[in-house]
């Protein structure tokens, strides 16, 4: 179900961006040029197809984030942040998972965060650290 909302989602932003409309103008135009030539029109059709079948795909691969990624994403923001947090955790919790939990699965629902925390916070570290010995310098 989550693959299909964001599927939903790449669909509602390219309505909003217009992206139909510019493909559709461009189409029409080639058509009739083609048709005013004398040439196939069903193959441009197909090439038409296949070029938005492309350019979808390519604008879905490019958006779509793995977890990892929004993981990251969440904890360059707590390492970025002015605000001091005794429990960093509490930031990366999904609480629509984290609840439904039971007391053990919530244990290791957290162990494993912690994990990936402590892996994402050296991931930024190494990343970070040459912006730090510019600085310092």
């Amino acid at each position: 179900m989550n693959e299909f909302r964001k599927e939903a989602k790449e669909a509602r932003k390219r309505l909003r961006q217009g992206f139909w409309d510019d493909i559709i103008v461009e189409r029409k135009n080639v058509i009739e040029n083609a048709m005013k030539k004398g040439q196939d029109v069903k193959s441009i059709k197909d090439y038409y197809k296949k070029k938005i079948e492309n350019k979808i795909k390519e604008t879905y691969k490019t958006n779509a984030l793995t977890e990892e990624d929004l993981m990251y994403k969440k904890v360059c923001s707590i390492m970025e942040s002015q605000e001091v947090l005794l429990n960093p955790l509490s930031k990366l919790i999904d609480h629509n998972v984290y609840d439904k939990l039971s007391e053990n699965a919530k244990q290791v629902y957290i162990l494993k965060l912690s994990e990936q925390y402590v892996q994402m916070k050296q991931r930024y570290d190494n990343e970070h650290r040459k912006d730090f010995e510019i600085v310092n310098c």
